[in-house]
C-alpha cells in the first residue's frame, strides 16, 4: 500500500535539485576551511582560524543536511505514514545545536586575544579572506531558491553567516596592513561569534516550533477561520482547528466543522469548497475535515 500523499511526493521532485546543490557546496566550504585554518595559521590570524571553525561546523552541517535529504526519500510506510521528512528537522536542530557551541568558543577564544599580544600578517589575512569571500558568494548562488527547505535553510544561514565574517576579515585585513591594528583580529572574532550565535537561536528556534507541531509562523488560525466561514456557504461554526507542519514546506491541517447541510452532495461541496479555499490561499494541500450538524452533541 502506498501511504504517500501527492505533495509529499511532489516535496521529494523539489529537494532533489536542492540535495546536489548541497554537495557541492560541501566540497567548495571543506576546500575553503581548510586554506582558511592553514592560512590563519601562517598569518598567527585568529580571526581567519575561527572562520575556518565556522566553516568546519558549516561542512558538518552540509554533510547532516545531504545525509537527513536521502533519509527523507524513503517511501512512507505502515508505521510512518508521512514518511521521513521529520529527519530534516532533526538535522537543523542538531545543526543550530553545534553553532551554539561553536560561538561560545570563538566569543571565548576572541575576548582572550585582548589580553594576549600577537603579530599578523596581514597580507595573507587578506588573499585568503577573499578567496574565502568568493567562495561564499558561490555558496549563495548555488543554494538560494531553495528556502522553503528548513535544512537547507540553515545551510544557507551558515552560508551567509560565512560571508559575512569574510567582509569582515577582508576590512579587518586592510586596516591591519595600512594601520597596524592587530586589535580588530580579536574585534572580528567576536563579531564572528555574535553572528553564528544570532543565526543558531533562529535556527534552533524554527526546528523547535516543527518538532512542538506549532502552527506556521506566516499563517493564521483566526484568518482561516473566519475565511471559511464568510466565503463557504452553509458553514455554521468551525473549532478544533489544528494546523502544523511535518516538514519545511509540508503543512497539515485539521478542523471540525458544523454545517446544517441536508445531504451528501452539499457535504461534498463544502469540503470541497474549503479544500480549494485553503490550498489557493495558504498553500495546504492535506486537510482533514470533519462535518457534524447543528444537532451534534459532542463528547
Amino acid at each position: 500500500m502506498n501511504y504517500n500523499c501527492n505533495i509529499i511526493n511532489n516535496e521529494i521532485i523539489k529537494n532533489r535539485s536542492g540535495e546536489r546543490r548541497v554537495f557541492l557546496v560541501l566540497i567548495i566550504t571543506l576546500m575553503i576551511c581548510l586554506l582558511e585554518f592553514i592560512g590563519g595559521i601562517i598569518a598567527g590570524s585568529f580571526a581567519l582560524i575561527a572562520d575556518a571553525g565556522h566553516m568546519l561546523t558549516d561542512s558538518a552541517s552540509l554533510f547532516i543536511c545531504y545525509f537527513a535529504a536521502l533519509i527523507a526519500r524513503r517511501d512512507a510506510d505502515s508505521k510512518k505514514t508521512y514518511g521521513y521528512f521529520r529527519v530534516e528537522i532533526l538535522a537543523a536542530l542538531i545543526n543550530g545545536t553545534l553553532l551554539i557551541m561553536l560561538s561560545l568558543f570563538v566569543f571565548y577564544n576572541g575576548i582572550k586575544r585582548f589580553f594576549v599580544p600577537f603579530e599578523i600578517n596581514g597580507n595573507i589575512m587578506f588573499l585568503v579572506s577573499v578567496v574565502g569571500l568568493i567562495a561564499n558568494f558561490i555558496g549563495i548562488i548555488l543554494l538560494k531558491g531553495h528556502f522553503h527547505n528548513l535544512n537547507i535553510k540553515g545551510a544557507l544561514l551558515h552560508i551567509i553567516g560565512d560571508t559575512l565574517s569574510s567582509v569582515g576579515i577582508v576590512l579587518g585585513s586592510i586596516l591591519i596592513i595600512f594601520f597596524n591594528l592587530n586589535v580588530v583580529d580579536a574585534l572580528l572574532s567576536i563579531l564572528i561569534g555574535a553572528i553564528i550565535f544570532y543565526n543558531a537561536l533562529r535556527l534552533v528556534k524554527d526546528a523547535i516550533d516543527v518538532l512542538m507541531e506549532a502552527a506556521p509562523s506566516h499563517i493564521d488560525i483566526d484568518s482561516i477561520i473566519n475565511e471559511i466561514k464568510s466565503n463557504v456557504g452553509n458553514v455554521r461554526d468551525v473549532h478544533d482547528i489544528h494546523i502544523w507542519s511535518i516538514s519545511s514546506g509540508i503543512y497539515i491541517l485539521s478542523l471540525h466543522i458544523v454545517s446544517d447541510a441536508s445531504s451528501i452532495g452539499e457535504t461534498d461541496r463544502i469540503i470541497n469548497d474549503i479544500s480549494r479555499l485553503i490550498k489557493g490561499k495558504y498553500g495546504i494541500e492535506h486537510l482533514t475535515i470533519q462535518v457534524e450538524s447543528t444537532k451534534f452533541e459532542r463528547c
